[in-house]
């Protein structure tokens, strides 16, 4: 009874097929009967092209068009023509021309025509080419595509009868009007129809491989004579055949660069009534069960489902067992009606090719043979089709009569004879008979089970049967997670089979699954059809091969990914593209969306081995890690803020080492990239699976866990401590002999990174048991630092041993250079902001962590003895700068633990340092590196070491005189040496210049500082340009306009470390380093221009245009200072703020108390007006005034007498302008010469020389020894003495 049921539920969708191609073949037999319809519609055709019939035509740029042209000619001269060898030719020639067309993209425009009317045109003809050649089936597809493409161009031109009687089939009343219907929604109907049928019928093509179709006239043929003109089909007529194969899989190749998909879609239900009126229109009186087999197109699984009911897929071995309780397919049933192979079609996205074998006559056994292949697939096609012949005749025949075997051989002949046969075919065609012992079916027959046949036959049809189940019903419903198990499980059995009818039913599968992907608009169809790609590829790599040869895109696999469909990421990763592909696919953000809902994802029943989530993560190290610096930093500013870090930490779900490599990958290059990355990692990243990276067999595995350790422990002190005691509880000994052994047998860098992370995990072991590791590890570190061949190896290991007992900052910035030279007393903020890259502020300066485990590690070190020291004075010599500074660190923090050790060995290290270190002190060198220097002289030389200041030249010693006003070490120093050989000073008055830089167009410099360890000038045009200054050459960094007008002050602003700027505009800006970056954060507005500007804590002390000081507060309210006075110029210093005025006088206000003190009087004078002090200069106790004389004294002589000690009369006897006062010098720019800067002894108070800065001076700025200016024309230029 079952096998009853199944077998007329089959038999009626055969029927339902039958009906379409009946009428579409009937429409074109019509068409071609009435010549005059038909060349008034190929006239109507070949005018849209626009092409003028010529002899000769140059295929250019309207090639296609042309190939459209002369394939409408070659099908009308093909009808019109009487002899049947003129006819086959001019049908191969017509069909070839026509295939050019019909494979471009249907949404373009080519020479001014749409895609769409050119491929509606090529495969309407197609299939009138196919129905002049008996081919019911394929001309009935190739009309089915033209309505694909475009429902209302073919309504409108080709077939509108027949559009009409396939939109009222779909609709279900004739008695419907057309204008009741939009457009839009006439041809969506229609293509929904032409998808459903064209993906059965094609369907059904491969199904009936082997096997002759009730539908399928493949016999008939139209008879265009004028005798038989008012015949509707002559099927006595000639059969024509087809060309020669060779032939055909050339002109394949010749065309094989257009690429074109054209999709199917699943069908909608058909109700009783729909069929019974589009029989009555359609004028076809077909048997009883036509309708019956009609409304099955939409019933194809054999069950209806209703709207709203639970869909369930069906099991495969529900299937299974539902087809084996049908009645076995017996002798009986193979015997009888089994005819010769009529067709066999397979499709795919690009290409259609068949092999064809027929009957000329019904009782004629010699077949004839036609070919229509892919391009270059001759071969593989015969040899295909020669294996299902022969697989399905035996098969097929099992049980039949001597007679039938008999003829079966004979057919076998017959196609030996039609096919270009070769030595491989040949010995697989005797192969496959010998396995059988015989050649005779017959024989065959009996040395078989005749119930294993039984099952061999089942099976065949079981599986035909599934496959329709699966890929057309639409009751399985695509979102179905045991779909995706269903079609996985059936292509596993196929793969285990060999013979083209499962190659067949495999491409079958595929290349629905591609469709699915490409064109279907819902996401549960893509996301099963994604997840099957998936796990067949994750089992059987080389179908990644076949995908891409049958079209797959990954554009698809993109777009599905961007649609929400994330198993996407792991059949993209599975192909594994090339890094500039998967760039261009610009897959970044969504990967991103993977990965931060990973723990929303819940794998199906399908046991996958990647997720999509750890499948992004793999293609996002791809991103960050495959392209140059700026391409691989900016992939990198999409994934490292926090929130799309936790969501990387969390992908790792499975142990896999590969997903932890992956990791610390992205990881290490994240914090490399933005080292705020470090605060989040260190405390919510688990140490484990690193460790097993670490200690795992993999070389690969080991390095990328070195330099996630040497990252992650970039961080302040305390901090790192205790991700270090995380890595001890960890496998504390496997993890140190691992790592001596990465010692020992690694490649330098990585050598360096393990001896690195030896040395602090030995800092926590309270005993020194580990002294020979230690050695090791330390001797590794100076190897390389004495290495100049290595210069990457020697510039880390420097690296290592400067930072080894510092700290870091959470950025990832070496923070042991600002710990030490705060530790040597650098307090003054003007100072503090000449030093790059450091943000005072930061509490890891604030670890008290730091010298405990400084002066534990340095004793550790120290015990090696003279080699530490003598390889530490090699790097202090190197010619690399990074190398040489991260030397000077090193012997600066060991220094601190060596003035408490033996006398003996802070001597011995004096003598192998002292002689070296003492270079790092003249000007001309960055400030921090001349203080460090100054630190190192202080701790190596006490002691008996005191000595050697004895020997310091003059040029050592004005250096710390210079720096004695710095920090309190150098005074010290100096007092030292000037005890043990008193009064020998030298002063050195000449001046070289360092630097020139300008900017011409921006006006001129009305201002200069020195701000987070760079060079910033204020210009005219109210640009504040950031210079990065390096020895005698300046980089712009930044050029920021937010004034409106001129620039003409700076200050900086202890609160935030933040940076002043006055403007007279009216406005002070407030700016700050965020992030590396300057921006602005607050603006301050006033009623006057600003002309200068200073700070005491949250106070801000303005001068303006008006001669009046305003006073902000920290609510930045403004009240007046000085209101009886008319103000010059301002400075604040110690809590004190110090104003000159227009009458000479010089006034005192303590911040505190606001107590205001007269510390100079006003001139009695009646030439007050040349007395006016421009300028106040303070230099440690010393406060000087600029008027027309510079006046200096003692600030408690001013208090205590109000004149001064000094007077300095300018030449020429103009104005003090500005002033500037430093150790030994005073610079001096006068009214009366503003293009030079006087240079004035300040102890001796004779002049000794000036700089000419070629321009108008604008502006002065003293730092570090050095004196700038800023000249009218926007140029800077700048001096030391030597």
């Amino acid at each position: 009874m079952a096998s009853t049921s199944h077998s007329s539920s089959f038999s009626s969708q055969e029927s339902s097929i039958r009906v379409l191609v009946n009428s579409i073949n009937q429409h074109l037999t019509e068409l071609l009967l009435d010549s005059k319809t038909r060349k008034h519609l190929n006239s109507e055709c070949k005018s849209k092209l626009r092409i003028e019939k010529q002899d000769f035509f140059e295929f250019s740029e309207q090639s296609i068009i042309s190939n459209l042209y002369w394939g409408i000619e070659a099908a009308e001269a093909a009808v019109e023509s009487k002899s049947e060898e003129d006819r086959i030719s001019r049908l191969k020639s017509s069909e070839r021309m026509l295939q050019v067309p019909a494979l471009l993209n249907e949404h373009g425009v080519t020479a001014g025509i749409d895609n769409a009317y050119l491929i509606c045109c090529s495969y309407f003809y197609l299939s009138i080419i196919w129905r002049l050649q008996g081919d019911e089936q394929q001309a009935s597809i190739h009309f089915l595509q033209s309505l694909v493409v475009s429902p209302l161009i073919v309504s409108s031109n080709f077939a509108p009868e027949l559009c009409r009687y396939i939109f009222f089939l779909s609709v279900g009343s004739k008695r419907v009007c057309l204008v009741n219907f939009e457009e839009d929604e006439v041809s969506e109907e229609m293509r929904s129809m032409a998808r459903r049928y064209k993906a059965r019928l094609t369907y059904y093509r491969v199904m009936a491989y082997g096997e002759t179709s009730q539908y399928h006239h493949c016999g008939t043929d139209i008879d265009l004579s004028e005798d038989n003109s008012q015949c509707f089909m002559n099927v006595n007529s000639r059969r024509i055949e087809p060309w020669d194969p060779n032939e055909r899989a050339q002109s394949s190749r010749t065309y094989h660069n257009f690429e074109k998909v054209h999709p199917h879609d699943h069908a909608d239900n058909v109700s009783d009534g729909i069929v019974e009126e589009a029989m009555e229109l359609s004028g076809i009186q077909e048997h009883k069960e036509t309708r019956k087999a009609l409304t099955s197109l939409d019933r194809f699984s054999g069950k209806v489902v209703e709207k709203g009911s639970n869909i369930k897929c069906l099991k495969v071995q529900d299937i299974l067992e539902e087809y084996q309780s049908d009645t076995p397919i017996s002798s009986d049933t193979q015997n009888g009606d089994f005819e010769e192979e009529s067709s066999s079609e397979e499709y795919s996205n690009d290409h259609e090719s068949s092999m064809r074998i027929v009957r000329t006559g019904a009782d004629d056994p010699q077949p004839q043979i036609s070919n229509k292949k892919q391009q270059g697939r001759g071969y593989l096609m015969q040899k295909e089709a020669t294996e299902v012949n022969i697989t399905k005749f035996c098969t097929g025949r099992s049980t039949t009569s001597s007679k039938d075997s008999d003829l079966f051989e004979s057919e076998l002949r017959n196609i030996e004879s039609h096919t270009i046969w070769n030595g491989d075919v040949e010995q697989e065609y005797t192969q496959y008979f010998d396995h059988r012992g015989s050649t005779n079916l017959q024989n065959y027959q009996f040395q078989k089970n005749p119930h294993e046949i039984s099952l061999c036959f089942q099976e065949n049809g079981i599986l035909e049967k599934l496959i329709s189940k699966l890929c057309f019903s639409e009751e399985l419903g695509w979102s179905e997670e045991d779909y995706t198990v269903e079609i996985t499980t059936i292509y596993k059995m196929l793969m285990n089979r060999k013979g083209l009818k499962y190659s067949l039913l495999k491409d079958v599968i595929l290349d629905q699954l591609l469709m699915a992907i490409s064109t279907s608009k819902e996401e549960g169809i893509v996301r099963a059809s994604v997840s099957i790609l998936s796990t067949i590829i994750s089992t059987n790599k080389s179908v990644i091969e076949e995908i891409k040869q049958k079209g797959l895109q990954l554009s698809d696999l993109a777009s599905a990914l961007k649609r929400n469909v994330h198993e996407a990421a792991i059949l993209i990763y599975l192909i594994n593209p090339t890094p500039s592909e998967i760039r261009t696919l610009e897959l970044l953000p969504i990967l991103v969306e993977v990965i931060c809902n990973s723990n929303g994802y819940k794998s199906g029943c399908m046991p996958v081995l990647l997720t999509p989530p750890t499948a992004s993560l793999m293609i996002i190290e791809v991103l960050v890690t495959a392209f140059d610096y700026a391409t691989n930093n900016a992939h990198l500013a999409v994934i490292s803020s926090p929130r799309v870090l936790c969501g990387i930490l969390n992908v790792p779900s499975n142990n896999s080492m590969e997903e932890v490599i992956s990791l610390a990958s992205v990881l290490v290059r994240c914090m490399r990239f933005d080292g705020e990355c470090r605060t989040y990692l260190s405390q919510c990243t688990p140490v484990g699976p690193f460790i097993s990276l670490l200690i795992s067999n993999q070389k690969r595995a080991k390095f990328i866990a070195l330099e996630f350790f040497h990252e992650i422990l970039r961080i302040p002190r305390s901090s790192a401590i205790t991700v270090l005691e995380q890595i001890k509880k960890t496998g504390n000994i496997n993890n140190i002999c691992v790592l001596v052994l990465l010692i020992q047998q690694s490649q330098p860098e990585y050598k360096l990174l393990a001896a690195s992370l030896l040395l602090q995990l030995d800092m926590l072991a309270n005993s020194s048991s580990n002294t020979i590791y230690r050695e090791e590890a330390v001797e590794a570190l100076l190897e390389a630092l004495t290495c100049e061949d290595n210069a990457a190896a020697q510039q880390l290991s420097a690296f290592i041993l400067s930072n080894l007992g510092g700290t870091y900052a959470w950025t990832g910035e070496p923070y042991t250079i600002p710990w030490l030279l705060k530790k040597g007393g650098l307090t003054s903020l003007h100072y503090k902001n000449m030093i790059k890259n450091v943000d005072w502020s930061d509490q890891s300066l604030q670890d008290a962590g730091i010298d405990t485990w400084s002066g534990k590690i340095a004793r550790r070190i120290i015990k090696l003895g003279n080699p530490i020291f003598h390889a530490l004075e090699k790097g202090l010599k190197s010619k690399i700068k990074g190398v040489s500074r991260d030397c000077l660190t090193a012997i600066a923090w060991l220094g601190c633990e060596i003035v408490k050790g033996p006398n003996a060995m802070r001597h011995s290290a004096c003598e192998i340092l002292l002689s070296t270190i003492e270079q790092y002190l003249h000007p001309g060198l960055e400030l921090e590196e001349r203080l460090l220097a100054c630190l190192c002289i202080y701790n190596y030389a006490s002691g008996r070491g005191m000595q050697k200041l004895i020997h310091f030249s003059e040029g050592v010693r004005e250096s710390l005189r210079r720096l004695s006003n710095i920090t309190w070490m150098a005074e010290e120093l100096l007092k030292v040496a000037d005890y043990f050989q008193p009064n020998k000073w030298r002063i050195s008055c000449v001046h070289t210049q360092i630097l020139e830089v300008g900017f011409k167009i921006s006006g001129a410099v009305g201002a200069l500082i020195y701000y987070g360890g760079q060079l910033y000038s204020g210009y005219a045009d109210g640009s504040i340009k950031v210079w990065d200054v390096k020895e005698t050459t300046a980089t712009l960094v930044w050029d920021i306009k937010e004034h409106r007008k001129a620039v003409t002050c700076f200050s900086l602003f202890e609160p935030g470390n933040c940076l002043l700027s006055g403007s007279t505009d009216k406005t002070i800006r407030i700016w700050q380093m965020v992030q590396r970056k300057l921006e602005c954060i607050e603006v301050i507005a006033t009623k006057d221009a600003i002309h200068s500007i200073d700070t005491s804590g949250e106070l801000i002390f303005a001068y303006t245009q008006s001669h009046k000081i305003k006073v902000f507060d920290a609510s930045r309210k403004a009240k007046d200072f000085c209101k009886n006075k008319k103000v010059k110029c301002i400075r604040v210093t110690q809590g004190k703020v110090y104003v000159g005025c227009a009458d000479s006088s010089i006034q005192e206000l303590a911040i505190s108390s606001n107590r205001q003190l007269e510390i100079k009087a006003a001139t009695k004078s009646w030439m007050m007006q040349n007395k006016s002090i421009n300028s106040i200069a303070l230099y440690k106790d010393w406060l000087y005034s600029a008027s027309a004389v510079v006046e200096g004294s003692h600030i408690r002589e001013w208090r205590r007498n109000g004149k001064p000690q000094i007077s300095i009369v300018p030449e020429k006897k103009g104005n003090v302008v500005a002033m500037r006062v430093v150790e030994d010098f005073i610079y001096l720019l006068c009214s009366s010469s503003t293009n030079n800067i006087q240079i004035w002894l300040r102890g001796t108070q004779h002049k000794v020389g000036r700089l000419a800065a070629g321009n108008k001076i604008t502006s002065l700025l003293t730092a570090n020894d050095m004196i700038l200016c800023g000249t009218d024309t926007g140029v800077i230029k700048g001096w030391i003495p030597l």
